[in-house]
């Protein structure tokens, strides 16, 4: 965008603004930054004119940051919120995750701010319309099966269980996995640089009393209602989101690359239609019509929700945990999982994986809720070398059908 973008910080400590500006000043021909004392001030600052990001220090006098930001999330919901804190409590975290989409440790850096301040600016930019970027930037979770919650909330009470066992359950769950993956990859919990992938991991990571405080306490998740479950067949898009995963690490492990790439090939894969999600929960009548529309004219659902809604699944999603703050890798196979040639990528990826196994079920699994599905990209395999692979990868699918039925029986 041609315009300057506006930042605005908050901190009660003049020295730490006055450390921010002297930081920042290199930026001030691409951001207009205003930096304020106090939470009252930010509020009166952005009712004369909107923010694209406030980044807001945790404990002030008077209104602290949190108090700020819910009322942020609420009076301007596109906004970014950032947090800027070197406290790391769990209370903090959970009631944090209800309205922070990314947080930053103290001290910081330039670079890394700057990078994160446009990493979440960037696909922002792609979103046209003003409605969904207002939702998007208003959702603290996915909304949660009823079932899969039911089910972690069994597991709990229950004093023998295991972490682990907590972890295999959220990871069947897109709005469950995608929210530990959030919080545990905050600047506030994890160690400086490291990632975590897998939500198994996550959950152990986090501990028994934070794990369960985030999914206990009240207003982080929201259940979907049964209409919804039944009209869109959630229970098979969560089934076909569970193989694509499984079949998206199979590829990757066929192809020798590296352990955490096998993670991020598995998680990707479950988190791939988060953004299906967003629209099932957020526009039910508008992603109906996109369905239909998909099949009546033998089009790619994506290609239908472009023209309705002016964004992809694939792009809210990734959009959605890029604000989030999820790693990377993640975010670029959902962003670009129908299309992975715009990545310009030189070797066959894990984006590329997820778009094989996607298509993959797609055509041996399809659901009444799903729209058209177009031919696969042949020729854009080939380019990797791998189209002879085809057949392997099918065989991996149908080997996992065969073991899910097994499991059932």
């Amino acid at each position: 965008m041609s315009q300057s973008r506006r930042i605005l910080f908050v901190d009660d400590e003049r020295n730490v603004l006055d450390g921010l500006r002297r930081m920042l000043h290199p930026m001030r021909g691409q951001w207009k930054m205003e930096f304020v004392t106090r939470g009252e001030d930010a509020l009166t600052a952005m009712q004369s004119a909107p923010y694209d990001v406030i980044i807001s220090d945790l404990r002030m006098s008077g209104m602290d940051g949190l108090q700020l930001l819910e009322i942020v999330r609420e009076k301007a919901p596109q906004t970014i919120r950032i947090m800027l804190s070197g406290y790391a409590d769990q209370p903090l975290r959970t009631r944090a995750s209800r309205c922070v989409h990314q947080f930053i440790s103290k001290p910081c850096d330039a670079e890394t701010l700057k990078k994160m301040v446009e990493r979440a600016l960037a696909l922002y930019d792609r979103l046209h319309s003003t409605d969904l970027s207002d939702v998007l930037s208003r959702l603290t979770s996915l909304p949660v099966l009823p079932k899969a919650y039911r089910e972690v909330m069994d597991l709990l009470n229950n004093p023998s269980c295991s972490l682990r066992r907590i972890g295999q359950v959220v990871a069947q769950d897109i709005g469950l996995s995608s929210k530990i993956l959030q919080v545990v990859n905050n600047a506030f919990v994890t160690v400086q640089g490291q990632k975590i992938f897998d939500p198994v991991h996550a959950v152990s990571f986090l501990g028994f009393k934070a794990a369960e405080a985030l999914i206990l306490t009240s207003g982080v998740f929201s259940e979907l209602v049964e209409s919804s479950i039944r009209r869109f067949c959630v229970d098979q898009l969560q089934e076909h989101c569970m193989r694509v995963g499984t079949l998206a690490r199979a590829i990757c492990n066929g192809l020798h690359m590296p352990d955490d790439q096998l993670d991020v090939a598995s998680m990707a894969g479950i988190l791939h239609d988060a953004g299906k999600m967003i629209l099932i929960s957020s526009f039910p009548e508008e992603y109906w019509k996109t369905i239909l529309e998909s099949r009546s004219r033998y089009f790619p659902v994506y290609g239908s929700e472009r023209l309705a809604l002016q964004a992809s699944h694939a792009e809210l999603g990734g959009y959605l945990l890029d604000l989030w703050g999820l790693p990377s890798p993640i975010i670029e196979a959902v962003t670009y999982h129908h299309e992975p040639w715009l990545c310009s990528q030189s070797v066959f990826s894990v984006t590329d994986a997820v778009y094989v196994a996607n298509w993959i079920d797609h055509q041996r699994q399809n659901s009444l809720a799903d729209g058209w599905t177009e031919a696969m990209n042949v020729e854009y395999l080939q380019s990797f070398g791998v189209a002879e692979q085809m057949d392997s990868w099918l065989r991996s699918h149908k080997a996992a059908l065969v073991e899910d039925l097994a499991n059932v029986g």
